[in-house]
């Protein structure tokens, strides 16, 4: 790797996610080995980064994952390419407590990447370089090296800018990116639509990668984020070889169900699993030969009617569960094992109906943000974001909770992690890399032992 760089905003929405697929996909144009990365837990800006560089991206949490963690994946992902492009988290240094845990800024200085801070000028002129200013004098372990601008109208006002901001902050001001209502992303509940759903994203990335060419001066940007030799180790965190030859496991993976992230599959394949990937939506039964499944997270409740149609599929699925195999589900796959989905306003759609509970659908998110998931005697962080709650559609329930759940930055607690016989699925996001003796009992509990 060559160069590495992190792609941080001021805030939410200053346009860091239209400057990244951007970016990834002019440099991919250009011939360039992009690997792509995400900041925090987010599944969906990844799917939009695999699109545009034609590869898969990865999520870096040092918050979920500790320092050391966040390195090996770096390394392992990145030593092959050309140019590691990061984006970041909401603000620059929006994280957990005083300290930031999490954030861009504290990824910046875990990784040693210099800062490329996107701005945008809408109804700015000079007060945009005071916001540089700041952002670039507020924590002297992270380098902010150069800027992009975000919503300039005319050569004439960056010209201007440039030469302000240059030398009032004495950062590079490496290019702009004009008000293009075609360029712009869609948004849902949960952060920005997925990929898949985005109508000719190749097209759109493209066109921003045309926008990016004429207005943003890309060798400089590659001159002053070279990164020379990275240090970090690509030896696997100690803990993580789990043995599991044998373990045929069914994956759903569809627009229904896409939420995953790509190195818990990678290192259940590394450990001598075999993935079977399979579509609710469009297959009728699950893949022949499967001694486990996982339901991964997404969007049920937008497909609810497509899913619950799809009848053959949700009784082999029951028949499954019931026969004993080990099926475990993350937020969108929990819902999808409960008896239906009920949209805010709508028909009740019916779904597995392993659990005992109906999904209600809500205006207003019931969890979200970081927790920490207590699963016996294994814990690990996590991450919850729903829009949704269950009810318990008899007094006697046929499945009792697992998890203790906990809010780290106030202590709420509550208990999650429905279980009936070998099914559990619960609301919380698990990275395996966060705990070894988590995915170690997961992984135990997939093969039967």
């Amino acid at each position: 790797m060559n160069n590495g760089f992190i792609i941080a905003g001021t805030n939410s929405g200053s346009g860091k996610t239209t400057v990244t697929i951007g970016l990834m996909r002019l440099l991919s144009r250009q011939g360039y080995r992009v690997a792509p990365f995400k900041t925090g837990p987010d599944y969906i800006d990844p799917a939009f980064h695999s699109v545009a560089t034609a590869t898969a991206s990865h999520n870096i949490d040092t918050y979920l994952l500790g320092e050391e963690t966040a390195r090996y994946l770096f390394a392992k992902y990145g030593h092959a390419s050309d140019v590691a492009v990061v984006e970041g988290v909401m603000g620059m240094f929006d994280g957990i407590g005083e300290e930031g845990g999490g954030s861009t800024a504290e990824l910046a200085r875990v990784l040693g990447l210099p800062v490329i801070l996107v701005v945008s000028c809408q109804a700015l002129y000079q007060s945009v370089a005071a916001i540089v200013n700041g952002f670039a004098r507020f924590d002297e372990r992270v380098r902010v090296a150069g800027v992009i601008l975000n919503h300039v109208y005319s050569d004439e006002q960056f010209a201007f800018l440039q030469h302000y901001i240059e030398k009032q902050c004495g950062v590079a001001c490496l290019g702009y990116l004009p008000p293009d209502g075609g360029i712009g992303l869609e948004s849902r509940h949960l952060g920005l639509i997925q990929a898949g759903e985005v109508e000719a994203l190749v097209d759109k990335t493209d066109r921003i990668a045309d926008l990016m060419a004429q207005h943003i001066d890309i060798p400089r940007l590659l001159e002053i984020t070279r990164t020379g030799e990275q240090p970090f180790s690509v030896n696997k965190p100690a803990g993580f070889d789990i043995p599991l030859q044998g373990l045929k496991l069914g994956v759903a993976y569809d627009k229904a169900f896409s939420f995953y992230y790509r190195a818990n599959l990678d290192l259940l394949e590394e450990n001598g699993a075999e993935l079977h990937y399979f579509s609710p939506l469009a297959d009728t039964v699950l893949p022949a030969g499967i001694n486990a499944l996982y339901l991964g997270g997404g969007y049920p409740e937008v497909f609810a009617r497509e899913l619950s149609e799809n009848r053959t599929m949700l009784q082999s699925i029951r028949v499954a569960s019931e026969s004993g195999m080990p099926v475990y589900g993350e937020c969108g796959g929990l819902m999808y094992l409960t008896e239906g989905i009920s949209p805010v306003e709508g028909e009740f759609y019916p779904m597995c109906g392993v659990f005992g509970c109906r999904t209600e659908m809500t205006a207003r998110l019931q969890h979200f943000g970081y927790c920490r998931v207590g699963w016996g005697d294994a814990q690990t962080l996590a991450h919850e974001f729903h829009h949704s709650q269950l009810t318990p559609t008899s007094e006697t329930l046929n499945y009792h909770f697992s998890f203790e759940i906990e809010k780290p930055e106030n202590h709420r607690h509550w208990q999650g992690g429905l279980s009936c016989k070998n099914v559990l699925a619960g609301y919380p996001h698990i990275h395996f890399y966060s705990d070894a003796g988590f995915f170690s009992k997961l992984a135990v509990w997939w093969m039967g032992k």
